[in-house]
C-alpha cells in the first residue's frame, strides 16, 4: 500500500520505492505493478472509499461533524492552537448536522465519538511484544473511563478530545485511512515501530466503531546508534538508505536484508548468515522488547559471508542458480569499475578493453571470495594484481608519507595467508635471499617450473591476453566464457598444474628450500601482500606479467612484453 495524501507525494518517491523493494528480491504478493483484488492501492485514489466508511460510522452514531474552528489560547511566547471540539457538537442531532453541513455549506471535520464509560472501562489493548496497552491519558477511551468515576458527569468537554477521522478539506487521517485498508486488504498482523504504540488504543476503537476482528499488532523497537541516540541523518557514519548502502558501500541484497532481519529479531537457530527463503522459513515473532542497536560490524561480516557464499554456488559445474552467477559478474563489473576510479591507466598499461578487465576481477573475486566487504576495499586489498612493481612501490611511498614522521626506519612486514604455500612474514623484496638459497637460486627454481608448466598444460592461464601467443592459442576462447563454474574449473586445474610443477622443482629439497621460495615468489609476484596461494596468484597474472616480475625470459613469451 503506497501511503500518504496526493499533496505530500514526493515526485520519484514511489518509483524509488519499488526499485528498492526489487533490487532487494522482495516480492510483494499484490500492489502496484502486480494488481490484485483489494486496489487501487495509493491512498490518494482511495477517497470514495474512506468517504463511503465516513458515512457509515455517522450512520451508526459512532462519529459525529463537528463544526468547530481551531482557537489560539494563550498569549504571547506561550500561546497555543488548540483544535478541540468545545461546542458539543456530539450532541447535535443528525439532521441538524446534516443541514449545517449541507445546506449552510458549514466547513466540518468528522471526529470519532467515545465508548461509554462501561465500554470504555471493559476494553483491553494487546501488543504481541508488549503485552497489555494503557491508553494515553488524554486520549477518549481514557477519559471515558475515568468518566464514570466523575460524580454527576455527564462527559461534558469530553469530546475535546476525540480524534478526528476525516478533515475539513474531505481528506482522512492517516489512522482512519490506515484502519480502513489493512481491514479491507484482509491484513492478518500489523507490524510496526515503538513510535505507533500509543496510537494502538485509537485503532482498535475503530475496529469497534466498524465491529470489525482486530489484526495481531506488533510492536518493534526503534533502531538506534552507539549513543542509544534515534538513527537520522546526523549519522555520517551510516548509509540509511539503499541507494548508499547499494551504490556507494556495494552492499549486496542478500546481505541487506540478513542485515535487516536480525535486528531485534531473537533468531532461533545458530547461524545468522540467511538467504531471504531461509529467513522466512526460519522466521517467528520472537522479537525483543525495547530498541535496538544498529552495528556496522555485522553488515559488514555478512557481506562477506554472502559474496563467499554467492561465489561458492556460482563456481560448482552443476550450478543451475543463475542468481549467484549473475551476482558474480555484476560484482565483477563493480569490482572493475573501482579498479579503474582507482587507476585510471589501468587498461592503457594492460592493453585490454572493459571486457577483458570485467572477467580478470571475476577470476580474482573468484580466487579470493572471502575477503570481499566493499568493492574500494576489495581493490586496495589485491592491488598487486593491478599494479607493476613500479606503480606499487610509487602508491606504497604516497600511503606511507603521511605517517613518515613517527614511522620507525625498520621495514614493512607483511604476512602472506595462502591455501597451498607457506605464511611467511618478510621486509623488503631484497632480503628474500636466505643462507640456504640466493636469490639467483630461487630465480632459476620459478624459471624451471614456469617451463614444465607451459610444456604440461595447453593453454597458458586464465589471465586476459591482448594478443594469442604459441603458448596461449586456447586463452581467447576461455576469456570469452564468462561462466563462473567453467572460469572456476579452469583456474583450479590451471592452479594444480602449477602448483605440481612447484612442487617439483623444489623435489628433494629440504623444507627451508620450498619456504624460501614460496615466500621469494609471494614478495615479487604479490609485494608480501596476502592473498590466495602462489600458483593461483600465478596462474591469474598470467606468464608474461609473472615474467616481468621475476626479471625472467621464457621461450614463447617476453619479460618485457606487454
Amino acid at each position: 500500500m503506497v501511503q500518504g495524501a496526493l499533496k505530500r507525494l514526493v515526485p520519484g518517491a514511489e518509483d524509488r520505492l519499488i526499485s528498492d523493494l526489487q533490487w532487494a528480491g522482495i516480492q510483494w504478493d499484490e500492489g502496484p505493478l502486480v494488481g490484485g483484488p483489494y486496489g487501487p492501492y495509493r491512498q490518494s485514489e482511495r477517497n470514495e472509499i474512506y468517504q463511503r466508511h465516513a458515512r457509515e460510522l455517522l450512520d451508526s452514531g459512532n462519529a459525529y461533524r463537528c463544526f468547530c474552528t481551531t482557537q489560539t489560547a494563550g498569549q504571547g511566547t506561550k500561546a497555543y492552537v488548540t483544535s478541540g471540539c468545545y461546542q458539543n457538537c456530539a450532541s447535535l442531532p443528525d439532521a441538524q448536522a446534516q443541514e449545517k453541513a449541507e445546506s449552510e455549506k458549514q466547513p466540518f471535520t468528522i471526529r470519532l465519538k467515545l465508548p461509554s464509560p462501561q465500554e470504555a472501562k471493559q476494553r483491553t489493548y494487546s501488543d504481541l511484544i508488549y503485552g497489555k496497552i494503557k491508553p494515553l491519558k488524554r486520549s477518549p477511551t481514557a477519559l471515558a473511563s475515568a468518566a464514570t468515576s466523575a460524580e454527576g458527569s455527564d462527559n461534558g468537554g469530553i469530546d475535546a478530545a476525540d480524534t478526528i477521522l476525516v478533515k475539513s478539506d474531505g481528506t482522512p487521517t492517516y489512522h482512519f485511512a490506515n484502519v480502513i485498508d489493512d481491514h479491507l486488504m484482509k491484513i492478518t498482523h500489523v507490524i510496526r515501530g515503538t513510535e505507533w504504540l500509543a496510537s494502538t488504543p485509537l485503532h482498535y476503537d475503530l475496529y469497534h466503531a466498524f465491529n470489525w476482528p482486530t489484526p495481531t499488532f506488533a510492536h518493534v523497537g526503534l533502531l538506534v546508534d552507539e549513543n542509544k541516540a534515534k538513527l537520522s541523518k546526523r549519522n555520517t557514519d551510516l548509509a540509511l538508505d539503499v541507494a548508499s548502502m547499494r551504490d556507494a558501500h556495494g552492499v549486496v541484497p542478500e546481505t541487506l536484508t540478513n542485515f535487516l532481519a536480525l535486528l531485534g529479531w531473537s533468531n532461533p537457530t545458530r547461524d545468522d548468515v540467511k538467504d531471504l527463503n531461509e529467513l522466512i522459513a526460519d522466521f517467528d515473532l520472537k522479537l525483543t522488547k525495547g530498541n535496538t542497536m544498529v552495528r556496522m560490524e555485522k553488515l559488514w561480516y555478512l557481506q562477506k559471508q554472502h559474496v563467499a557464499r554467492s561465489c561458492a554456488q556460482a563456481s560448482t559445474t552443476n550450478n543451475e542458480d543463475e542468481k549467484s552467477s549473475t551476482r558474480v559478474r555484476d560484482l565483477a563489473v563493480i569490482i572493475a569499475n573501482e579498479a579503474l576510479k582507482q587507476y585510471p591507466e589501468l587498461l592503457t598499461s594492460k592493453g585490454w578493453d572493459n571486457h577483458k578487465l570485467q572477467i580478470y576481477c571475476s577470476d580474482i573475486l573468484l580466487a579470493d571470495s572471502k575477503t570481499y566487504i566493499s568493492a574500494p576495499q576489495y581493490v586496495h586489498r589485491n592491488r598487486y594484481f593491478f599494479l607493476s612493481p613500479a606503480a606499487f612501490a610509487l602508491a606504497n611511498k604516497e600511503e606511507q608519507e603521511p605517517q613518515a614522521a613517527s614511522s620507525s626506519s625498520s621495514s614493512s612486514t607483511f604476512t602472506a595467508s595462502s591455501n597451498n604455500d607457506i605464511s611467511s612474514s618478510s621486509s623488503s623484496p631484497s632480503s628474500s635471499s636466505s643462507s640456504s638459497s640466493s636469490e639467483e637460486d630461487l630465480k632459476t627454481l620459478a624459471q624451471t617450473a614456469l617451463e614444465s608448466y607451459m610444456t604440461q598444460t595447453s593453454s597458458l592461464s586464465l589471465s586476459p591476453s591482448p594478443s594469442p601467443t604459441p603458448s596461449s592459442s586456447n586463452l581467447e576462447n576461455d576469456n570469452n566464457n564468462e561462466n563462473p563454474s567453467t572460469r572456476t574449473s579452469h583456474l583450479e586445474r590451471e592452479s594444480a598444474a602449477m602448483h605440481d610443477q612447484l612442487e617439483a622443482s623444489l623435489k628433494h629439497s629440504p623444507p627451508e628450500r620450498r619456504k624460501a621460495l614460496m615466500k621469494y615468489l609471494r614478495e615479487k609476484l604479490s609485494y608480501g601482500l596476502p592473498g590466495p596461494s602462489m600458483a593461483t596468484v600465478m596462474v591469474i597474472l598470467g606468464l608474461r606479467e609473472v615474467c616481468k616480475r621475476l626479471g625472467i625470459e621464457i621461450k614463447g613469451t617476453s619479460a618485457s612484453g606487454a
